[in-house]
C-alpha cells in the first residue's frame, strides 16, 4: 500500500501545478465546463485553480447540497470542488477537505484564501482513516479520488462513520469495464491513472 500512495502522491504533487498532460480526458476549465459545472461558477474562479483541476464529473450535481450543511470533499485537491461546495452551503455550511498530497493541500490552502472561502478548511492525511468524530457530516464528496484508494473497504467504512444518519455520499469516479493487461496490473503507476 506504501509504494502505491507514492505513486500517488508523486504524480498529484506535479499535477498541483497543473493537470495539463497527465490524463487522457479534458482537465483544467474547459473540463470542468464538459462536467457541467457552471460558466458563472467558473468565471469567478481564477486559472490558478482551474489549471489543477482534474475532476472525472460533478458530485455537486448528483443531488442538492441544501445551506448550512457540513460538506467533506475526499481528496479535495486544489480546492475547487470545496470553493463550488462552498457557494452552495452558504455562510452557515462548512465545507472540509482532506488530501494525501502535501503540494495539493498547500496549493488548496492557497486558493481558497486567495477566494476568501471562509468556512474551508483543508486537511493533510496519510490514509484512508479520516481525522473526523463520527456523524459529523451531511455530505461526502469525491471525484475520482476513491478510486485511487488501496483500501476501499476501508474508506467506504469511513464514510460511513463520518456520515450522519441520512448524510449521502456524492461522488464521481472511474471504473475499469474490463480486466487490466497483466504488465499494468502489476505496476503501481496504474493506481494514480
Amino acid at each position: 500500500m506504501q509504494q502505491i500512495r507514492v505513486a500517488i502522491n508523486k504524480k498529484y504533487a506535479a499535477v498541483a501545478a497543473s493537470a495539463t498532460g497527465y490524463f487522457k480526458y479534458m482537465v483544467g476549465k474547459e473540463g470542468a465546463l464538459q462536467l457541467g459545472y457552471s460558466k458563472e461558477l467558473l468565471d469567478q474562479i481564477p486559472e490558478s485553480l482551474l489549471n489543477s483541476f482534474c475532476g472525472v464529473g460533478n458530485p455537486l450535481n448528483i443531488e442538492t447540497i441544501p445551506g448550512g450543511s457540513c460538506i467533506l470533499d475526499i481528496g479535495c485537491g486544489a480546492g475547487f470542488d470545496l470553493f463550488a461546495a462552498s457557494r452552495l452551503t452558504g455562510a452557515t455550511g462548512r465545507v472540509f477537505g482532506v488530501d494525501l498530497t502535501p503540494e495539493m493541500v498547500a496549493r488548496a490552502r492557497a486558493n481558497l484564501t486567495a477566494l476568501q472561502a471562509n468556512t474551508c478548511e483543508v486537511l493533510e492525511i496519510s490514509s484512508e482513516s479520516l481525522p473526523f468524530s463520527d456523524q459529523t457530516f451531511d455530505v461526502v464528496l469525491s471525484n475520482g479520488v476513491i478510486n485511487l484508494s488501496p483500501d476501499k473497504p476501508n474508506l467506504f467504512a469511513e464514510i460511513r462513520r463520518v456520515l450522519k444518519p441520512g448524510g449521502r455520499l456524492q461522488f464521481a469516479d472511474i471504473i475499469l469495464d474490463k480486466e487490466l493487461p497483466p504488465h499494468l496490473a502489476a505496476g503501481v503507476e496504474s493506481w494514480s491513472q
